[in-house]
């Protein structure tokens, strides 16, 4: 007998005709001898399945952009420990969602349409951006990959995946993976001083624009650490490294990002951050964050297009072969010890004359 449909069913009653006409499925492989009723009845249940998965795809995208974003807010080192005080997810649970969402976001309306469950889009988002296109365009045929399927056309070695750590894998190949690892954890570290960086920065501006004085001493406070750890973190994640300056037999030196580049900006901003002695007077303070401190870090966080150049302070020490920052600490004493010994001979001639 048909059941009479409920005001639970009404919401769903525009819908439906679309879902069931495109359910394309032999009812005769199921039951031959099935009747009509049974026959709706069987589509519609087939359409919803379809619906209900095509939603669980669709929540592993919302659920990877929302890890993505936790994962700038929470130290690396205590984020899987964060993640047990509201949920059962692990920090690789957490990683292969974020995956799905940053690798995978241009073929989520395919993906979707083809109900692909976050299992196989996990093994999916481990190929190159070739690999991805064509496995997705076989999906798009109504191929239905699994997940080990995916693994054997990207070539993977489960066995090697699972159980070797890249620190253990030899050749040019393991380097660049340790390489990888090391820079995707330096970037996360990066991004979360630079964004509280940013949100100090903001509280100061909030506070000008309420009347009240943004005290410089308290500021520095607040961002000097994060900001030389920062730009500790940018040099060995983006600076160029090259023979010392001046001494041959020295230990090779971190330098600075090209100059006139946004990047190098960034750079030189980092470091007059780290140091409020650098910084502009008290009564140009709420300025120079707003116009140039603001809009770099909204650059670095945001991708926000960066119009005017940071101020910057004068950390460069002139050398024989030009400008160079001032990295390599004993370089730094040495140069300084030169300048003292020539300001003092100056002094003594000025007197003697």
């Amino acid at each position: 007998m048909k059941q009479t449909p409920t005001a639970k069913d009404a919401p769903h009653k525009k819908a439906m005709p679309l879902l069931l006409a495109s359910v394309k499925m032999p009812i005769e492989t199921a039951n031959e001898a099935v009747s009509l009723d049974n026959e709706d009845a069987l589509k519609r249940a087939v359409a919803k399945i379809t619906a209900l998965d095509r939603d669980y795809t669709a929540h592993a995208f919302d659920l990877g952009e929302t890890f993505v974003e936790l994962k700038s807010l929470v130290p690396q080192k205590s984020f899987g420990k964060f993640l047990k005080t509201f949920s059962n997810y692990s920090v690789r649970n957490a990683w292969n969602y974020g995956s799905v969402y940053e690798r995978l976001q241009d073929h989520r309306d395919q993906l979707v349409a083809s109900a692909v469950a976050p299992t196989v889009m996990f093994e999916l988002a481990k190929g190159d951006q070739g690999q991805i296109d064509g496995l997705v365009a076989r999906i798009a045929t109504g191929e239905r990959l699994k997940g080990k399927d995916i693994k054997i056309a990207l070539g993977g070695n489960t066995k090697l995946e699972s159980d070797v750590s890249p620190l253990d894998v030899g050749g040019l190949a393991g380097l660049r993976k340790v390489a990888e690892l090391k820079a995707g954890t330096d970037t996360a570290e990066f991004e979360f001083r630079v964004k509280r960086i940013l949100a100090h920065v903001d509280a100061a501006l909030e506070t000008s624009a309420l009347g009240k004085r943004v005290v410089k001493s308290m500021l520095a406070d607040d961002i000097e650490i994060l900001s030389r750890h920062a730009h500790d973190l940018f040099k060995v994640i983006a600076a160029p490294i090259a023979p010392h300056s001046w001494n041959p037999k020295g230990n090779w030196e971190i330098g600075k990002v090209e100059d006139g580049t946004l990047w190098g900006k960034v750079q030189r901003l980092l470091r007059q951050l780290g140091g409020a002695e650098g910084w502009p007077a008290a009564t140009e303070l709420v300025d120079w964050l707003a116009q140039e401190v603001t809009p770099a870090l909204r650059f670095v966080v945001h991708g926000e297009p960066l119009t005017s150049a940071p101020v910057v302070a004068d950390n460069t020490v002139t050398l024989s072969s030009g400008s160079a920052e001032a990295t390599d600490p004993v370089s730094w004493q040495q140069q300084m010890v030169k300048q003292q010994e020539v300001s003092t001979s100056t002094d003594t001639q000025a007197r003697a004359a």
